[in-house]
């Protein structure tokens, strides 16, 4: 427990009063062995006066009876004797006495001085411990305020940062609603949400548009991460798109197309497994065609990237679903790969297949030459770009 400044002074005062004391003690024993010494001088001095008067009125008795008393002259001898041993023993005792109270008064003293030495010792190892201790906690507290600094400093930079997006993300809304971009390369380095006509008089309609990878500028035409959204749809869904910009989504067949038409487009596929291996594949050209040719794939350029090209068998053919079987195959491979995709005969992709953790399995969300082990991924974003000559 740690000691108040109170508790100090207190300690302190007992201290000074112990010594106080202890000097008292020493003070009475002096004057105790003083007095003592005095007392001793007195009566060995009475003693000697004492014996001196005896003396002389034996003297003065053995002169005057000499010739009545002399027979009892050794008698008078023996009684004197008698009396001194008794004075004599009186004396040793007395010493006696005196010797054992000044052995007991310093054997006393001693014992106070040891307690008072072993109880100062103690409270000096409480002390010494009770201040390490409130070092140690103004220490911890110390480094508390310091770490909570730190989190009101960066909670102060959150803040701010947050207030930075805000600002730049109302700017954002205001260029969506009043003035809508032809590409996502002409929007704020800010991935989100923008409106794009692919003609000056055309309807325009919602894209994500991508700007932190691979340069930026990209439009997100799929996106899955988690399996919340519902895959396995009909052809009218996949012409028109379905889910949520900012969740999982197909952006839609015939919006693809109106971009890829008008301009050159490239495209970027990413995927990424339950292990969280991730790869890429990007081709330098990529267009569909209208909903008339059954948005063929028309152009799929030239191969670059990590992942493999697991859609090198794709180019030309048209996309299925399972409700509008356009597939080489004998039978339905959107039914067959439980997805919707410009199969052939059923291809070695499949990016709209089950989210599923599997290997082995065709009906998975596949991309076969990413570990050539047809295992199902845990996410897949395809995006395209208008190329700039």
């Amino acid at each position: 427990m740690a000691l108040g400044g109170f508790e100090m002074q207190l300690l302190m005062t007992k201290l000074e009063f112990l010594q106080e004391k202890l000097q008292e003690v020493e003070q009475t024993m002096q004057t105790t062995i003083e007095k003592t010494d005095a007392k001793f001088e007195k009566m060995m001095e009475a003693v000697e006066n004492s014996l001196q008067m005896a003396t002389n009125k034996i003297k003065q008795r053995l002169q005057e009876k000499l010739t009545k008393h002399e027979k009892n002259i050794n008698e008078k001898f023996e009684m004197m004797d008698t009396k001194f041993e008794k004075q004599m023993y009186a004396m040793d005792s007395l010493n006696k006495s005196v010797k054992t109270s000044e052995e007991n008064t310093m054997t006393n003293f001693e014992e106070v001085k040891k307690q008072l030495n072993s109880r100062m010792d103690h409270l000096q190892l409480q002390l010494t411990a009770e201040t390490k201790t409130i070092q140690e906690k103004a220490q911890t507290e110390l480094k508390q305020l310091a770490e909570n600094k730190k989190s009101l400093d960066m909670l102060t930079d959150s803040v701010r940062n947050i207030s930075t997006l805000s600002e730049k993300r109302k700017k954002i809304l205001e260029a969506q609603f009043i003035n809508p971009v032809r590409s996502c390369r002409q929007v704020m380095k800010l991935s989100g949400r923008y409106l794009i006509h692919v003609e000056e008089n055309s309807k325009a309609f919602e894209v994500f548009c991508e700007q932190n990878k691979f340069d930026g500028g990209w439009i997100v035409i799929q996106h899955r991460f988690d399996g919340s959204t519902d895959f396995y749809r009909n052809w009218t869904e996949y012409r028109n798109g379905f889910g949520k910009l900012d969740r999982e989504f197909w952006l839609g067949l015939e919006y693809v197309h109106q971009l890829t038409k008008h301009n050159p487009h490239e495209l970027l596929v990413e995927i990424k497994d339950f292990h969280g291996h991730y790869e890429y594949a990007k081709y330098n050209m990529f267009e569909i065609g209208s909903e008339t040719e059954m948005y063929a794939l028309n152009e799929l350029g030239t191969y670059s990237g990590t992942a493999e090209n697991s859609m090198q068998d794709n180019k030309n053919f048209k996309f299925s679903t399972f409700d509008r079987d356009n597939d080489k195959d004998k039978g339905n491979c959107a039914k067959d790969r439980r997805g919707a995709w410009w199969y052939n005969w059923c291809s070695r992709s499949n990016l709209n297949g089950r989210y599923q953790n599997t290997i082995g399995d065709p009906r998975a969300m596949v991309w076969e030459y990413f570990k050539n082990d047809w295992r199902g991924l845990s996410y897949s974003r395809m995006m395209i770009r208008d190329i700039i000559h």
